[in-house]
């Protein structure tokens, strides 16, 4: 039997929350869901920060200048899942990945904390589909995110077409009811989201139909507010998580005999 010492010593995955805050807690609850137990101490150690307070907006700050960067407020976040034991972490939050933000977290991670391993999300999720399409085969990705995502241009830099994967964007009345779907101050899903309102819901599922309509074979959920409004089998092609594919991907390099079957 495994004794209580060696549970403790278990590696620790920390999850990156409060970008926004319900996602944060959406993607811990991916990690619990993905895992094979029969009891609490079958659960790997997770440790999750939210701290929205120190990490400014990020669509605010790619596409106004507004605040700092919020590289800055990530890192503090990252030294508090450190300290906590964790040596492996995801950021839950798309945007987040951006060039302007991501590298430079990265390297203040790098440079302070080095132990600690952190899985791009938006990496994970391209090299997944890279294995799941058919050799030599094309295949047209939709692509739904915040205008931040959308105007960084980061998912570009992961789904390249040399690679087959040919990503589909909604125009710029499109990717404006995205954003209003998650920001909207009345409606959106980052001020509602126990449950998320039919508004934001409808107006997710139409740009999602616009991109099956361009020849989308399925849907990247680009942010992670909108897994809280649809789930796969609300459209008509398959709806990709890259939250979800991080979750299983920590599970795997922590405790692969624990991830639970797709």
């Amino acid at each position: 039997m495994e004794s209580k010492q060696t549970k403790t010593k278990s590696p620790i995955i920390g999850v990156l929350g409060g970008v926004g805050p319900h996602a944060g807690a959406d993607f811990f609850q991916k990690i619990l869901a993905n895992t094979r137990a029969l009891g609490d101490q079958d659960h790997l150690n997770c440790v999750m920060i939210s701290l929205p307070s120190v990490v400014s907006d990020r669509s605010a700050f790619l596409l106004r200048n507004e605040g700092e960067n919020p590289a800055l407020g990530m890192f503090e976040s990252a030294r508090c899942l450190y300290m906590a034991g964790a040596r492996i972490a995801a950021v839950a939050c798309n945007t987040a990945h951006a060039q302007r933000i991501f590298p430079l977290f990265c390297s203040m991670v790098k440079e302070s904390l080095p132990d600690l391993q952190i899985l791009n999300m938006l990496e994970n999720c391209a090299d997944y589909l890279k294995k799941e399409k058919q050799a030599g085969a094309k295949k047209s990705l939709g692509l739904l995110a915040t205008i931040g995502t959308h105007k960084s241009g980061v998912y570009r830099e992961y789904f390249k077409e040399e690679d087959g994967l040919f990503l589909l964007e909604p125009d710029a009345h499109g990717q404006q009811n995205v954003h209003e779907a998650i920001y909207n101050e009345q409606f959106g899903i980052k001020s509602q989201s126990q449950p998320v309102t039919h508004k934001a819901v409808d107006l997710i599922l139409h740009e999602i139909n616009q991109l099956v309509k361009q020849g989308a074979e399925a849907v990247i959920l680009g942010c992670t507010e909108l897994p809280l409004a649809v789930k796969n089998g609300s459209a008509a092609v398959p709806l990709i998580d890259p939250g979800l594919l991080a979750a299983r991907k920590l599970i795997e390099l922590v405790c692969p005999e624990k991830l639970l079957p797709m």
